[in-house]
This record gives C-alpha cells, structure tokens and sequence, in this order.
C-alpha cells in the first residue's frame, strides 16, 4: 500500500494547486463544506490557484480503514398495517450470530425482510403495502429493536418513510439483489479510503463545476433585438455572432454607417414605396374570388326565394296533395268496414305490419292468408278477413298511390334543396373577404333576412301565412359582377407592371441597409456584450479545468489495485466455497465513473457474443453465481454488520444446498447472520453445519424459529414442537400438552379432551420417528441431511437390543392410527389420558435407559 500512496502522491504534484488544496481538505475532514467549495471556487479563478505547485507533502494520506460501529438486529414488533403480518409475539432474532427463520409459503418470511429492507435504506427495496383484503390501517408501522455499539435503540419506523440511519450497514440477498449481481453494472459496496478520495474529488469537480456555472449564468446579455424582418441579413447574422475574441477592424466595419449607405437607402424607399406589383395581383384574385362566390349565392337565393321559385315550390305541393287526394278517395274497398283506408296514419300501419309479417312468416309473401292470423289480433284468419286484406295490399301496390307518393316526395326534396341562408357573421366575413364596405353588409343582411323568412314559411308548408317572395336584386348582382371584373383587369395590370423592376432583389438591399443602420446605432451594448462575452469565456476554460475525467483515470488505476483485483479474487473464492467454479463466470472491471469503479459479471469464453450469464445458464447456476457476486462485495466490509439471506438456496440442488449452508455458517462466527427460508431440508443442514462449528458454538449462537400465518394473518412466531426441538425437550413437551388436554376435558368434558389428545397422538408417532434416527440410531442417518455422520456415534449400534426396537416397533404400530387415515370399519379411538401419558413416560424413560447404556458402553 505504501508504493499506492507514493503513486498518488506523484500524481497529486503534477495537479494544479486547487487540485491539490481539495485534496488536503479532504484528507482532513470527511466532505467538503459549502465555504471549502467557495474558497476553491476563489482559489482556481488566481493564476497561481491554475498552477501546479510541489509545496505539499499529503502527510494525511494513509489507508487508515473505518471499521464502524458493531452493528446487530435485536428483532421486531408491534407491527401494525404492514403487509398481511399481525404476529401475536414480537420476532426475536436471538442474542446468538446465525438465526434461521423457517416457515410455509405464505408464513410472512418474505414480509419481514422487506421491512428490514426498506427500513435500512436498501436501493432496491419495494414500496410497503397494506393488507389488500382489510380495510386501509390508519397508520402502517412497526417497532425495529438494534443494538448499536452495545447501545439497544427500540426505533418506530412508519413504512415507507425515510430509512433508519442506524441500520443502513445492513446487507441483504435476495431474488432482486440476485437479478441485480447478474445483469447490472455493480460498485463495490465497501470502498477503501484511498479510492473513497477519488470518489470525493471527483464529487469536489462538479461542485466546483456547478458553483462556476451558477456564476456564469447571471452573465446575462443585454445586448438588444433586432426586429425579425431584418434576421436574414448578413448584418444581423455579423451582430448575433459576436465572440470574445473578434477583431478590432472587424468591429468597427460592423459599426460604421457612412453617407453613401444613407443615400442608398433613402433611393431604395422611394422606389420600394409602390406595393409589389406581384403580390397585389394574388391578394386581387383573391378578392375577386370572394366577390364570385357572393355573386353566385345571390343569384341561389333570388332563383329559390323569387317569385318563380315560389311558384315552383306551391306546385309541387298542389301536385302532391291532389295526387294524395285522388289515391285516397281510390282507396275505398268494398270490404272494408272502418273508414280512412290509404291515410297516412292507415298507411304507416299497413308498412308496419308487412315488417311484421316478414318476421313471423318468414317463407312467405305479404299478406300471408292460408293458415294465418291476423297480425294485430292474432286470431285465425276467416275468408273474408282473407280477401280484405288481399284488397288492402291491391290499393297499396296500385298506380294512384305510387303517383301520390312520387309526388309527395318530390315536393320534399324541393324544400330540402332550398338554399341555406348565411348567418350574419358569415355575411360579415365574406363582405370583408371580398372588400365590400358596411353598406354592402347591410343590403346583403337585409336581403338574406327576406329570404330566411321566405324559407321558414316554405318550409312550415305556409301554414300560418303564406310566403313573400325576395327583391329583384339583378341590378345589385350585376354591380358585384362589375367589380369582379374590374379586379381581375386590375391584377392582370398588377402582373404587367411586375416584368420592368426586381423588386424582390431591392427589397433585399433596402433590408441590409436598415439592419446595418440599426446595429451601428447599438455601439455601447455591443463593445459591452464583448466584454461579456470574453468573461464567459473565461468560465468555459475554468469549467474545462474542472472535468473529472483524469480523477476518474486515476481512481480507475488504484482501485485497479486496491478494489477489482481484490474483488475478482474474493468472488473466485466464493465460487470456490460454493462449489460452483466449474460455471464459466468471471467478474471483470466495466468502466470508472466519477471515480466510481464498475463491476459486472460476464460468460467466460462465450463464442456467440452473448456476455451477460442471465440468458444462458440455468436457474440454479445464475442463484449460485449472484450468491457469490453478493458475498465477494460484501463478506469483507469492516463493520461487522448483519447479513440477511430471503431463500438463498432457491433453484438449488442438494450439493450446492450444502455448500451455502457450510458458507452461511462461516459468515455467522464474525457476524450476525438471518436467514429467511421456506426448505426443511435448508432447516436441517443449517442444524447440522451449526454443530460440525462445535456444539458450544451452537448452543451460543444457533437459533432456529418457525413462523406461520393463521386466520388470514401471518408472522406468528411459533413456540418450539416436536419436529424442531431435540427428542428429550420434544418428550416433554407432549406431557405438558397432555396435562393441558386432561384439564380441558375435566372443564369440557370427554370431547375436548379427544379434540387435544388427537393432535397429541399424532406428534407422538412423529417423535417416534425421530426417536429411531436421533436416540436409536444415534443421528447416524437423518432425512433431510445430506451426509452419512460416524464420527464416534457406531458405538452406539451394538447396544440397540431386541426389546428396544420391539419398544418403538409397538408404539409406531399402535399411534400409526393416529397419523394415517382409517376406514370407518376400523376407527381410531384416542386412548385415555393415562395410557397416552403412560406410553410416552415410557419412551422418555427408555431414551434415558439407552443414552446411559451408550456412555457405560464408551468407558
């Protein structure tokens, strides 16, 4: 490390003095200060502060590492609103360094370590949520107990607030930091001071960087605008281009305006004075337009709303009501009995019920008479019926009423086509289109009121009162028609006029000029805006100073050094531990940035450039590898802070099982270990890697819990039973839950006795079972653990005699019955209280017998 400093140390002198002065801040004190910001801000701004200077010695620099606080979780309680956990006891994590935390899906593991993770801060910790299928809490929270440098802190902490400050050391494994190790850029999460420095400095650039923007944005120009007609120049494009560094004799011909320039532009003026010949010939046209389009809806309205017009439209109605008339008066049938035949009301029914008819008598033609009923009524059709409707749809089909209906519609459409009359503001805007003045307006308002009367009345069929037809307004018409073509012989002069003079390329020059006049009036703001523009230079250069890039550089070359290959060898190791060095895997060096040194985990040799390992390697071999990524980054941070492990052996087979339990087991003798698991088999190999450690070691520092959800809730701790508790402890437990059993009986009677006495029965024949590998077999052979463990435990196998296993052979057989289902012509009867007590007092005094039979046998 001494020749790592000494390398720093060379670089440092070859930096400019503000450099070097961050530095020696920095080596003294954690972060820089807004006044240490400020003063290096001053200090880069002198000649001297962008000088490199050889004065400083860096005596502070040294690797002094910051073990930090000793750090441990106590547990949680009072949980309130906080996922589906309603625990009746708080989660006690132990007072011993490996705690394993067993339960069923669903038993509210994985809700414990989001809290604990969302509650220390972690980045990739989820949002809190409540019971979904509970009414919304009033408040979500709970009570997180740590110790602190011996220091027990009880902190309230409301989910999703901000983190405990105290507890962010803690470090946490689970299927989000698993996806995170395999498919994402990854800092290492402990950095030495030495890298920590470059870090800090470049963290110092940007400060700097950004107080120098600050004070270059209140630069602000004041130089004025030209009007936008004169952007185009090349005056105006001279003047929007000012630099720091333009020259004196290009200046003053930019600011110079002489006599000729004047004159110049004082012809082009006068010249220009005449409209564009070109333009007013369109903007001509195009009013010529409007007055056509006037003209032709006058000439509608007079034709539709004139006496001819009206005329037209009374014809077609006499027409349509005489033809109406005579269809009707035709429309008499002999047989019909109620009057109004050929109506319109009659006609409307008769239409409906031929719709009917197609819609029950779907094979035949209207009207249907053989074997019909009537369509109204519904009653069988007799032969006169028959014929009357015969005769019905005779009138119906006829020429008269064809005639009367030809007729009928063609006075409709007559008054559907009549012509729509322009509101008034639409008659406003034309007569502007048109360039028609306000006496226009109002002859052109009176005449279409006339005619939307006239409409009004036609369309009502001159109900209330008959129509008036509009003025003659050929005269009027013929005016407009005058003044169109007195436009279009105006634009065709207009387009004549256009062939003898360039006005476009004047209009051009007449634009120079005035831009030009007006920047030479602009003198003052524009040497200002030169003395601006040469400051904010100056803040550029400063601002260049301050790239981090070759702080980066260096970090990238130390922690080359002191961070990646530590790293790389630290995850080689762990694949190693974990039996996984056969996976082709590597941790390689990505990038530095801001002094922060990158890491990710790629395929080693791959031939179809696919790097990242999360696409090709199977669930096991990606859980097994991110494990070890997540260990090498973590396993040797200084402070001894806690691990938290949700399901780490997901997706993994027995070997690979075994060796992360060894793995968690050698983690737990320096620091305080929890893992969240819902694999007995994980349980089991925890129980058995925590004794290979020594069973001292165990009994201090081994704690294994089970938590379950009942009734909709989840995380109840539950006490210890007899598939976890050692065979004498699990004996005893029954006999106490045996005695309660007898007392509920006395208090209850027979039936909650049997109730209680069942469940005791089917423990006993599950201790049974565990009495054969733990007491008569001497944990030689367990389920659920992956070796066969000798070492001084066959001494006890000559010893096992007939009547020991004809004992257990006989108490398997009889609460077998207990554990298994019966038929109902053999049913199971729960033995009395004092032959359930009788039998398992005599498993518990027989283990007694052959455990001291097993230690006379040893001496």
């Amino acid at each position: 490390m001494a020749s790592i400093h000494a390398g720093i140390r060379d670089w440092l002198l070859k930096q400019p003095d503000w450099l070097q002065e961050a530095t020696e801040r920095l080596l003294k004190q954690d972060a820089l200060t807004d006044e240490d910001i400020e003063a290096l801000v001053d200090l880069i701004k002198t000649p001297g502060g962008r000088t490199v200077t050889k004065h400083r010695n860096f005596q502070n620099l040294v690797d002094n590492q910051y073990a930090g606080s000793d750090l441990r979780l106590i547990g949680i309680r009072d949980i309130s609103g906080i996922e589906n956990l309603s625990p009746r006891e708080p989660m006690n994590f132990g007072a011993g360094n490996l705690t394993v935390i067993y339960g069923h899906n669903g038993s509210g593991k994985s809700s414990y370590t989001r809290i604990l993770k969302k509650a220390s801060g972690q980045p990739r910790a989820v949002e809190l949520k409540s019971n979904v299928f509970r009414a919304a809490p009033a408040e979500s929270k709970c009570q997180i107990i740590f110790k602190l440098d011996e220091q027990v802190t009880p902190a309230l902490w409301h989910a999703n607030a901000a983190p405990i400050d105290a507890i962010r050391a803690v470090d946490f494994f689970d299927n989000d930091e698993a996806i995170h190790y395999l498919s994402k850029e990854s800092a290492a999460s402990y950095t030495p001071p030495v890298v920590a420095l470059f870090e800090s400095l470049a963290t110092a650039c940007d400060q700097i960087r950004e107080l120098l923007q600050t004070e270059q944005e209140q630069l602000i120009s004041s130089l004025p605008t030209l009007q936008v007609i004169h952007q185009e120049t090349q005056s105006a494009r001279s003047y929007n281009a000012l630099r720091h560094d333009i020259a004196e004799t290009t200046l003053q011909q930019l600011l110079t305006w002489t006599e000729a320039e004047q004159l110049k532009l004082n012809d082009l003026t006068a010249r220009l004075k005449v409209e564009d010949p070109s333009a007013l010939a369109k903007k001509k046209r195009g009013t010529k337009t409007q007055t056509e389009q006037i003209i032709a809806a006058l000439k509608s309205g007079m034709a539709a709303f004139g006496g001819a017009g009206i005329q037209t439209i009374r014809t077609l109605q006499t027409t349509a009501t005489k033809k109406r008339q005579i269809a009707t008066e035709a429309a008499h049938v002999e047989s019909a009995i109620l009057g109004g035949i050929g109506s319109s009301t009659w006609s409307a029914m008769w239409e409906a019920a031929r719709s009917y008819s197609q819609t029950v008598y779907t094979e035949s033609d209207f009207p249907v008479l053989d074997n019909a009923h009537c369509l109204l009524c519904h009653q069988q059709l007799d032969t006169d019926a028959g014929q009357r409707l015969r005769s019905f749809e005779t009138f119906v089909q006829g020429k008269l009423e064809t005639e009367a209906k030809t007729a009928e519609t063609s006075y409709q459409e007559a008054l559907n086509t009549l012509p729509i009359v322009p509101t008034e503001q639409q008659i406003n805007t034309e007569c502007e289109a048109a360039g028609l003045g306000q006496d226009w307006k109002e002859y052109l308002l009176g005449f279409w009121n006339a005619a939307l009367s006239c409409r009004e009345k036609l369309i009502s069929r001159e109900v209330d009162a008959l129509a008036s037809p509009v003025d003659n307004i050929s005269e009027s018409i013929a005016n407009l028609q005058t003044y169109s073509d007195t436009l279009e012989s105006e634009a065709v002069q207009c387009e004549s006029d256009a062939q003898n003079f360039d006005r476009s390329q004047a209009k051009k020059d007449k634009l120079e000029l005035e831009a030009k006049l007006w920047v030479s009036q602009q003198s003052d703001a524009v040497r200002e805006e030169i003395k601006r523009l040469k400051s904010f230079k100056v803040y550029e250069d400063l601002k260049a100073l301050t790239n981090p890039r070759g702080v980066s550089l260096k970090a990238s070359e130390v922690a080359e050094q002191v961070i990646t290959r530590a790293y790389v060898a630290r995850f080689n190791h762990e694949l190693s531990l974990l039996g996984a060095t056969n996976i082709k895997v590597e941790l390689i060096k990505t990038r530095t940035e801001r002094g922060r040194v990158l890491h990710q985990l790629n395929l080693k040799g791959s031939q179809a450039g696919q790097l990242l390992p999360d696409a090709i390697l199977s669930d096991g071999e990606r859980r097994i590898i991110s494990l070890a990524a997540f260990l090498a980054d973590v396993a040797d941070k200084p402070q001894p802070a806690p691990f938290i492990f949700d399901d780490p052996v997901s997706s993994l087979d027995h070997d690979f099982e075994w060796n992360v339990a060894n793995r968690l087991a050698e983690l737990a003798k320096d620091r305080q270990v929890l893992v969240f698991t819902h694999r007995l088999s994980l349980y089991g190999a925890m129980d058995e890697v925590s004794k290979k450690i020594g069973s001292a070691w165990k009994k201090q520092h081994y704690h294994p819990l089970c938590i379950e959800s009942y009734s909709g809730v989840s995380g109840h701790p539950v006490d210890q039973a007899t598939w976890n508790a050692n065979t004498k402890t699990a004996n005893n437990i029954l006999l106490d839950r045996l005695g309660h059993a007898r007392r509920e009986g006395e208090a209850h009677g027979g039936e909650a006795y049997r109730r209680l006495a069942q469940g005791v029965c089917s423990d006993f024949r599950k201790l049974l079972e565990r009495t054969v590998e733990d007491d008569l077999l001497n944990e030689i052979v367990k389920r659920h653990r992956r070796s066969i463990t000798t070492d001084n435990r066959l001494v006890a196998l000559p010893i096992i005699e007939n009547d020991d296993c004809q004992l257990i052979d006989e108490l398997m057989t009889k609460y077998s019955y207990y554990e298994h289902s019966q038929s109902q012509e053999t049913p199971a009867f729960i033995p009395e209280e004092q032959e359930l007590k009788t039998d398992i007092e005599q498993l518990k005094n027989w283990r007694q017998q052959f455990k001291d039979r097993i230690k006379a046998n040893m001496q």
